[in-house]
């Protein structure tokens, strides 16, 4: 049983970090040619051709996106039977997610500023726990069911020096639509608690199952719509041909265990978007898509968490101060 552990231990904190490196070093050796031919003037001079309307636009749509990611949350606590004030949630989701998009491991992160929110709400570690866990079922039932009506309804082609076994992803996603399909049919039929690994398990109802669907399709569709809005405008990418290779992107960042994706989102977008725009714009709309979705919001958590961490502070030392006089 010790060696099944420490073999468990070793894969998560040896081998998945090396993969992330990997596939980091990899992406930059891909985009040298690109980031030689990027410099901080060709980025302002490609922020400056970006329409004022369409920066305060892509602005706006982050901070819809925040406010959908929250429900991540209010869906999980609701399943677990837990009701509390939107605000409250929205303050825990909102530092768990910020730090997480930006800090891996994501979950270990995400997980720790949650029990520091919801710790002083009354909320247990092992529920902490399962909501982290639920917001990370959330997240992949959202981009199997997404990324299967778009990979299924388009035509998207992976670069030919990528190697694939498939054409295109047409295969893919009606795969991911069957696999929706059938979680969807277990959470109307089956209520019982499932063993798996050792820990038990058991499948939302389906009014839950249908909330992850819709929260967490709106989440991707709102990321995405902020990079498309920063792009220069281009006739033949479609939102929902971009849409699709922005999955693909989001997908290779989640697996490269890299800190947002980084160099790895960028690498799938110079491949893909290079027979439509150049490597340069699309650089630049990366970095000011980076600044609105993770830098910013980051900023933003950081203080809010000191705040929070001082008035905590303060509210036990009033408490130990009325306890001990």
């Amino acid at each position: 049983m010790k060696t099944l552990i420490t073999k468990r231990i070793f894969k998560r904190r040896i081998i998945l970090p090396a993969i992330g490196i990997t596939l980091f070093f990899v992406a930059l050796i891909v985009l040298r040619n690109e980031i030689q031919q990027f410099s901080w003037s060709t980025f302002r001079e490609h922020v400056r051709l970006i329409p004022e309307h369409q920066l305060f636009l892509a602005f706006g749509v982050t901070i819809a996106s925040y406010l959908i990611l929250t429900f991540y949350d209010k869906i999980a606590l609701v399943n677990l039977g837990i009701r509390l004030s939107w605000h409250k949630i929205a303050k825990a989701s909102f530092l768990g997610f910020a730090f997480s998009h930006n800090i891996t491991p994501s979950l270990l992160v995400g997980g720790t500023i949650r029990y520091r929110i919801y710790s002083s709400l009354g909320i247990s570690g092992f529920n902490v726990t399962k909501v982290v866990g639920f917001c990370a079922l959330t997240l992949w039932v959202g981009f199997m069911t997404l990324g299967g009506v778009i990979f299924a309804g388009t035509s998207v082609r992976l670069p030919d020096n990528i190697d694939w076994p498939l054409p295109n992803l047409q295969y893919v996603g009606w795969i991911f639509i069957v696999a929706i399909v059938i979680y969807l049919i277990l959470c109307r039929t089956i209520r019982a608690t499932i063993a798996f690994r050792g820990k038990l398990f058991s499948l939302p109802k389906l009014p839950i199952a249908v909330g992850q669907i819709m929260v967490s399709s709106l989440d991707l569709i709102a990321s995405s719509l902020i990079l498309y809005l920063l792009l220069p405008p281009i006739e033949e990418l479609s939102y929902p041909l971009f849409l699709a290779i922005y999955l693909i992107g989001f997908m290779g960042g989640i697996i490269s265990q890299v800190p947002g994706g980084l160099g790895v989102i960028e690498t799938i977008l110079v491949l893909m978007l290079g027979s439509f725009i150049e490597s340069t714009q699309i650089l630049s709309a990366v970095l000011v898509y980076r600044l609105f979705y993770f830098i910013i919001p980051l900023m933003t958590a950081a203080v809010i968490l000191a705040i929070h961490e001082i008035r905590q502070r303060r509210k036990n030392q009033q408490v130990s101060g009325g306890a001990y006089p």
